[in-house]
This record gives structure tokens, sequence and C-alpha cells, in this order.
């Protein structure tokens, strides 16, 4: 684990918090926000973990900033079309169409996503995003799952500066948490 976070902290990620089993990183700035990154020793099986992140349309129910995932549909070249809307406590809700894949990754899956390049389906009523691109990678080790969690997300629109700063933080270290509350618990 040592050799791992002195690889991080070497790739430009910066240790901010320690938590439910994870340790918690912020990266470099791309434009005007920085990624979050979470590596976390869970002893949950990762079969059940994949499940849940698997499901698309569950998404809404474990992670309380997801407030709808609604499929639309098989994404051409593979993956599934998901449209979601984002809520968090003193802005407007956002919202973009997400292409979700999952791929296979040595003794585990990598779930990953991306905002997808035709935007007709959103609703219109909320804010677009600018940049919601991210992974969870789940892999079975002997006391249950290695889950490591990244994500890069411009909310667009205006958004005051310590929501940011408090999402980086405390919002990833719950969103995170949010997961294995969910896996423990159903």
């Amino acid at each position: 684990m040592l050799l791992l976070l002195t690889q991080l902290a070497l790739a430009g990620w910066t240790e901010t918090a320690r938590e439910n089993g994870c340790v918690f990183f912020l990266g470099d700035r791309v434009g005007s926000f920085a990624p979050v990154r979470a590596e976390c020793d869970w002893p949950i099986p990762a079969e059940k973990l994949q499940k849940l992140l698997a499901y698309n349309p569950g998404h809404a129910d474990y992670f309380s900033s997801v407030a709808t995932a609604k499929v639309l549909g098989p994404a051409p070249g593979g993956g599934e079309l998901v449209l979601q809307t984002h809520t968090a406590s003193g802005i407007s809700d956002r919202e973009a169409v997400l292409l979700m894949k999952a791929e296979p990754i040595p003794a585990g899956t990598r779930y990953s996503w991306s905002k997808y390049s035709d935007q007709s389906k959103v609703s219109g009523q909320n804010v677009p995003l600018i940049t919601d691109t991210g992974k969870w990678e789940v892999t079975s080790t002997a006391s249950g799952s290695h889950v490591v969690y990244e994500l890069l997300y411009d909310p667009g629109g205006s958004v005051p500066g310590f929501l940011v700063r408090w999402f980086q933080g405390s919002g990833t270290r719950t969103l995170v948490g949010e997961l294995r509350t969910w896996a423990e618990s159903h």
C-alpha cells in the first residue's frame, strides 16, 4: 500500500483524508476543477459491489447526489446511455446523458462513464454538466474488495467555490461511503 501511495503522490495526487477504509486524494487541476480519487479496501465481496455498480438505474438509490438515473438504451459501439440528474444543496440541479461502460480488468471490473457527445435527450430544465468523467474499479482481494474511484466533474453554471471545495472533500467521502453503506445494508 505504501508503494501505491507513493506512486499516486508522484502522479500528481495529494492525500486529503483517510476514512471508512479509504484513502482520498485530490489531483492537479484540469481547467477550473481538480479530479478526486479514493482507494478503498473493504470487507465486502467484490461481486456484491460489482452488481450494484453494473445496475445503472440503481445509482439514484445508492448515491444521494444522483436524483435520477434513467437508462435510454444501448450506446453505439457498446455501453449504455443513461440520463442522470444530479442534485446538491444550494445549487440548481445538473443533468447530462452519460455513456456508461463496464469492462473486465485483472481480478475485477471497471465501470466508467463520460458525458456522451449527443445531449439531445436532456430535459433542458436543469443546468447542463460540462464534464462528468470517472470510474469505479472493483477487484477481489483475500479479505473482500479493493475499490478505486476517480472523478473529474465540472458542474457548469455558477457554483460557489466553497461548494466545489466541499464536494472535493467531504462530498466525495460521503459519496464513496454511500456505496459501502448500501452494500453492507442490502
